[in-house]
């Protein structure tokens, strides 16, 4: 089966819509698709619904960030309850952190005085913001290099107290909370942890481990297959489409490991399932 397991919207800092994502997907012959917005659950319902009208199974599905935040530790939720009362209690403490974060940023930016070229008071509307969010206003509008986008936002946040942090989660937390809302966690590009030590003690831990990834340079995959069976986990599949300053989406061309598929498909819903209630 083909799938795309990490995906993301305009909700966290993707480029498309999430009905967008869904058609990207549907038309480079994905099968089943999971819409895994950074910690929020916000665009799911209209991913959910295109991907249905097009006919592709759905895994409800979000990408937790872990702390230190720099350490990129992401753990992909897949098939998880979006009402479960620990998962939003979670995802609630790291939204107030990206908020903080946006904030510090956003208030440098007003400093140059491009409040209202890029409609900056927005953002205090929003159930959902990040740096990311931002990021796309100040290419879009060619202000800032990108190098130079991401330099500012590391400034601005720099100034922040460590305790701002404090609320973001373990990895053992983020786990923890995916199986307590009956999903299952899986390491997401694993290979762009800096310390990569850091990143195998979430490891005994696991479902599965993200392989197959755009994020993993060709030499990496080899490294995280062999990882992978060392602890006896399955392989995912996810682009990790943001939509980047309209970059086309590549669908992936590695079918999902069936270990992997025999867990998920439980939690796959699929349209002609939800139409016969």
């Amino acid at each position: 089966m083909l799938a795309d397991l990490h995906m993301h919207s305009t909700v966290s800092d993707g480029w498309k819509d999430p009905d967008e994502v869904a058609h990207l997907a549907a038309d480079g012959g994905v099968q089943v698709m999971a819409l895994s917005d950074h910690d929020s659950f916000y665009g799911v319902l209209r991913a959910r619904r295109t991907a249905h009208g097009r006919g592709l199974g759905y895994v409800t599905a979000i990408e937790i960030t872990t702390y230190p935040p720099l350490q990129f530790r992401h753990i992909l939720g897949h098939g998880v309850d979006m009402q479960n009362p620990v998962l939003r209690s979670l995802i609630g403490r790291n939204q107030a952190v990206l908020r903080r974060q946006t904030e510090a940023w956003i208030a440098v930016l007003r400093e140059r005085g491009w409040s209202r070229t890029l409609g900056l008071d927005a953002f205090a509307h929003k159930p959902m913001v990040m740096p990311g969010a931002v990021l796309k206003l100040v290419l879009q509008h060619g202000l800032m290099s990108e190098k130079d986008a991401w330099s500012s936002v590391r400034e601005a946040v720099d100034f922040l107290p460590t305790e701002v942090y404090t609320p973001m989660p373990s990895p053992q937390e983020a786990i923890e909370a995916i199986h307590a809302a009956g999903g299952l966690a899986v390491h997401a590009h694993p290979g762009t942890v800096p310390d990569q030590e850091l990143m195998k003690e979430s490891l005994p831990l696991l479902d599965a481990l993200e392989v197959y990834t755009r994020r993993h340079r060709p030499e990496q995959i080899s490294v995280y297959e062999e990882l992978a069976r060392r602890h006896g986990l399955p392989t995912t599949v996810g682009t990790d489409f943001h939509g980047f300053k309209d970059e086309a989406y590549e669908a992936p061309r590695i079918s999902l490991d069936p270990r992997y598929l025999d867990r998920l498909r439980p939690r796959i819903e699929w349209p002609a399932l939800e139409a016969t209630g």
